[in-house]
This record gives C-alpha cells, sequence and structure tokens, in this order.
C-alpha cells in the first residue's frame, strides 16, 4: 500500500449491497488511528479498532463527521462517484498517525461499520491537518 491508498472493508461492501447504507444520507465519520494493522475481512466495526485511536491535542475521540455527501453519476467515465469535503484538524498536535478509518456511525461503536482504512504518510505538525482524499471521491462504482 501507499500513502493515500483507500481500501474497502467486507462489511461496508456487504451493507451497502443491501442498500443498508445510504451514502447521502447516513452520518459518517473520520479517525485518526496509529498502529493498526487492517484486517478487511474481520475488521468489521470502529469498537474493534478504537484502541488505536490517536490522543493528541486538537484530536477530540470519536473523530469528525463527514460534510457534504454526495453521489453523482458520471457519464463520461460510465460509473458514480462517492464524494465529501476532506476532513480537517484546525490545530493537531504533533504526533504519529499511520491510518484513517471511515466509518458508517450509527451511534453505537459496535454496529458502526468501517467502511474504509486509508494510509497516512505525513505526520501532523501542529498546525492544520488536512486528510486530501482523490478529487473524483472515495469511492467508484461502475
Amino acid at each position: 500500500m501507499a500513502n493515500g491508498d483507500v481500501i474497502l472493508h467486507n462489511k461496508f461492501k456487504a451493507e451497502l449491497a443491501k442498500a443498508n447504507i445510504d451514502l447521502e444520507l447516513a452520518t459518517f465519520r473520520c479517525y485518526l488511528l496509529n498502529g493498526w494493522t487492517p484486517n478487511i475481512d474481520t475488521d468489521h466495526y470502529i469498537s474493534d479498532i478504537v484502541s488505536n485511536e490517536i490522543s493528541l491535542a486538537g484530536y477530540t475521540a470519536g473523530g469528525v463527521t463527514l460534510a457534504n455527501l454526495a453521489v453523482a453519476e458520471n457519464d463520461t467515465n460510465d460509473r458514480f462517484e462517492w464524494d465529501f469535503d476532506n476532513p480537517t484538524w484546525a490545530s493537531l498536535a504533533v504526533g504519529t498517525v499511520t491510518r484513517a478509518a471511515i466509518v458508517h456511525w450509527t451511534g453505537v461503536a459496535a454496529t458502526s461499520a468501517i467502511v474504509a482504512n486509508i494510509e497516512i504518510g505525513t505526520n501532523p505538525n501542529g498546525n492544520s491537518f488536512t486528510l486530501t482524499l482523490g478529487a473524483n471521491g472515495i469511492l467508484f462504482g461502475s
């Protein structure tokens, strides 16, 4: 894997295929983590990995809620695209962040499915920290 790679988790894929998750109307959060080795087969819920959530000044446990969720039809490339604003922490202390987890938040950690994990190669430096995702979104389907 390389910096910025997005890997979808199997629980999310199944829930999406069953139409149990609305990509525009549901609540999604982004968690920052350190020391987590993702397993897309067995890491189903945020409760499975929350022990790896970072604890740095400027970061609130539970991550940030993602804003401006949108699904677009892309007829040029014959696919759909799911996108949202890049999550940002205004002033995140110096520390180690190795991954982010996008989570479908149900209000309960034990039922909040991990959507994806994203490798992070740049650690916070005490200033604003933004997880920049692809210009065409985080998920494509064709």
